[in-house]
């Protein structure tokens, strides 16, 4: 005759329903975790910070697990939970700094520069940006913090509505800072992640709820499923609203403007790194330009060389501008070219121009910075279609004039362009033998010998990769292969050490003509220069890079217009501006790098290296802590036993008889057999004595009367008078062993596992 279900296999499927359910819960804290990084996308360059958020994530989250699951008081597992996370944080972002692992005081001095390097320009960025380090320690810090706090509050509390809220803030925060790119993607991604840890816990709410028909794993399963079609819902909802959420193509709050006044503006500029890496080259159009003739479309130029990360950067303080450009020399004292900008795919502040622009119109907010004779946007105002007219005096040199003009002085000269940083006595040596080989009496003649040796004595290299060397310009040197970065920062730190003014300019080159006079920028002719200041006749561009040729600066340079040619799908319907040159079609590239989008002009400082002490990779951090958890949670029985210890430590002969009724209740509650914290250890024992004949055990009365005798032990530790004697305590370590030997025989393999994790 077919029997239904016993009250022991209910109890034990209930309890197996619970564990489940529970953890469903903690993977559902973690689904909420990663759905809000996610969205942080609308914040960075590509998913490249991905795997480094990873860490803290699953760092928080695993840490906060094992702490609950050891029971480990709330004010414990903070201070445990804050002491690894700063570890953590120290592994991945300053493992050079740290003393055989430990933090140190130079590990905060490094967080405290990657994260000044990163947020001092702050104001003057519009996300998407870089993932600089500095941003991903206080986001990195951030988010193991949110991991604790809710696990915290979702599975010691019951309160899953308290752990969302720093979250959702999160969220609303990259909405507010960024614009209209990923709103959908991001909905959608923390809708998802909402939706899972939703329906997880309330999954795990329903299965500690007490059922009519006593079917907790029923119960649970239709409470899960309306929370799911509810979630699916909700995930639908966000499509829709996706397109409403902040951000469309203005950020809802931009930065850039709290606390402008009218005065002038200080703007962090795009960098360049003599060990970048060039990357994948762009063909997308980024803007385009008539005009008459061909020229250098300039954005911008760096002064500052930081020696300690081989980059390029620029301050400059930009006024209004809004017809003529202050003291910008007058068109009608030389060549006017007159240029039609129409913006495309060209992203941040910095608005191309032929140098040396003398008069600007356009409906956009302007900004003009005299000494790099740049323009900006200053609103988040350049999107597709924008439009702006410039009219700039080109540059008529000649030799003889540039020999004479370069033998005067000049007293306002800024002293950035002329600071020894980084120029090594190696530097010094070559570019002195290389004027001295070409005779050069004059700054003029010197300049021309230096970008003669670049081009006639090195290769053009988009392979090239310097971020190894202790000193890259060194490494240039020895290999001489490289592309435009290493050509023009090294051309520049020479020219410094033989006493001439230089800077590294950044910009694109004339891009491919259409048949009607256009110009086709495009994100492969991003392009850097150095330029020299020449006395009177002012700064005067170079071109040391093989294969690149200005047409404005032809006559005193002696190059050739020259260019990265276009595809052959393109070239049927444009005219190259280019010559032919040794160049092959794959080297033939922009030469801007990788951090350095040539088709969204970076509006960034300098970001910190992406790696730290010796070049640890990033998934380093993440490995030592899945091995740190893993370890962790093999010692779980252990260290779960030790602090049983520790509680009843006042009193080593009372706490030894409450380990083993504590691991002889863990062992039934594996069974399926949970103790009310009401109920006393003989009620306890009486309960599972009636049930004990359906746990399929080996000897249910034997184990039975162990359960009772130990109880005995129990209530005599807690309830009656004076200390236990030796031979009870021996007496009730036996019986727990016992207890837990007779159940195994009762407990599936994943059963066994699970017991030794509670």
């Amino acid at each position: 005759m077919s029997t239904g279900p016993t009250v022991g296999d209910r109890r034990t499927a209930d309890e197996r329903t619970r564990t489940v359910a529970l953890v469903a819960a903690e993977f559902g804290l973690l689904a909420l975790a990663f759905g809000t990084v996610a969205t942080f996308t609308r914040l960075f360059i590509g998913w490249d910070f991905l795997a480094t958020l990873a860490v803290p994530v699953l760092g928080s989250w695993g840490v906060a697990v094992l702490l609950r699951r050891l029971r480990v008081p709330v004010g414990a597992s903070i201070a445990a939970s804050l002491a690894i996370g700063v570890l953590v944080l120290a592994w991945r972002f300053a493992p050079a700094t740290t003393w055989f692992g430990v933090p140190t005081p130079s590990t905060a001095s490094a967080f405290a520069d990657q994260v000044r390097s990163a947020f001092g320009g702050f104001s003057d960025q519009i996300a998407p940006v870089p993932a600089q380090d500095g941003f991903l320690i206080g986001i990195a810090a951030v988010l193991w913090l949110f991991g604790s706090f809710a696990d915290m509050s979702a599975l010691r509390y019951s309160a899953p509505v308290q752990a969302v809220i720093p979250y959702a803030a999160a969220v609303a925060a990259s909405g507010i800072l960024a614009r209209g790119a990923g709103r959908i993607t991001a909905v959608l991604a923390f809708a998802a992640g909402l939706g899972v840890f939703a329906v997880t816990q309330r999954a795990w709410q329903s299965s500690g709820e007490r059922w009519i028909r006593g079917d907790v794993g029923r119960g649970v399963r239709s409470i899960a499923l309306g929370a799911t079609v509810f979630a699916a819902f909700a995930v639908l909802v966000g499509i829709v609203i996706g397109p409403l959420v902040p951000g469309d193509d203005q950020a809802l709050v931009d930065l850039r403007r709290l606390g402008r006044s009218e005065a002038p503006r200080t703007v962090v500029s795009p960098f360049v790194g003599v060990t970048s890496l060039l990357g994948e080259r762009s063909d997308q159009v980024v803007f385009t330009v008539r005009a008459a003739t061909p020229s250098y479309w300039r954005l911008t130029a760096l002064e500052a060389y930081d020696a300690q990360r081989s980059i390029w950067t620029s301050r400059g303080t930009y006024r209004d501008a809004e017809g003529r450009l202050g003291d910008a020399p007058d068109p009608s004292s030389g060549a006017a070219l007159e240029q039609d900008f129409r913006i495309e795919g060209l992203g941040g502040l910095w608005l191309p121009a032929a140098f040396e622009p003398a008069a600007v119109e356009s409906r956009l907010d302007i900004g003009y910075d005299a000494s790099s004779a740049s323009l900006i946007v200053r609103n988040d105002s350049m999107t597709a279609g924008t439009a702006y007219r410039v009219q700039s005096t080109l540059q008529v040199l000649g030799v003889n004039e540039l020999e004479q003009a370069s033998s005067g002085d000049r007293t306002d000269v800024d002293p950035d362009t002329v600071a020894a940083t980084g120029v090594s006595d190696e530097i010094r040596t070559t570019a002195e033998r290389v004027a001295a080989d070409a005779g050069a009496t004059t700054p003029f003649a010197a300049a021309r010998a230096l970008q003669d040796w670049f081009r006639n004595e090195f290769t053009y290299d988009t392979s090239v990769d310097y971020r190894s060397e202790a000193d890259p310009v060194s490494a240039f040197l020895r290999d001489r292969r490289g592309f435009c970065q290493q050509f023009a920062s090294t051309f520049a730190l020479m020219a410094r050490s033989l006493g001439i003014p230089a800077r590294v300019a950044v910009g694109f080159t004339p891009g491919d003509q259409l048949d009607d006079g256009t110009f086709v920028v495009r994100g492969r002719h991003a392009h850097a220069w150095p330029e020299v200041d020449l006395g009177s006749a002012g700064w005067v561009a170079f071109e040391p890079t093989p294969g690149r040729g200005n047409p404005q600066a032809a006559g005193y340079t002696g190059v050739e217009a020259a260019q990265a040619p276009p595809p052959p799908e393109q070239a049927a319907s444009t005219t190259s501006t280019t010559t032919p040159t040794t160049t092959t079609p794959s080297a033939a590239a922009p030469d801007l790098p990788s951090e350095v989008d040539a088709s969204a002009t970076a509006t960034t400082a300098p970001p910190a290296p992406a790696t730290t002490g010796g070049g640890v990779t990033s998934w380093w951090p993440l490995a030592t802590v899945v091995l740190l958890l893993a370890g962790l949670a093999a010692a779980v029985p252990v260290v779960r036993r030790l602090l049983r210890r520790r509680r009843h430590r006042t009193d080593p002969t009372i706490g030894a008889i409450g380990v083993a009724w504590d691991d002889t209740v863990d062992v039934f509650r594996a069974l399926g057999v949970s103790s009310s914290a009401t109920e006393t250890p003989i009620e306890f024992a009486d309960r599972v004595a009636g049930v004990i004949d359906d746990l399929e055990l080996d000897d249910p009365g034997a184990v039975a009367f162990d359960v009772r005798t130990l109880a005995g032990l129990e209530t005599r530790r807690r309830f009656g008078p004076g200390s236990m004697g030796e031979h009870d305590i021996e007496l009730a370590d036996e019986l727990a062993r016992q207890i837990s030997t007779a159940a195994s025989v009762g407990l599936g393999r994943r059963d066994r596992v699970l017991l030794r994790l509670r």
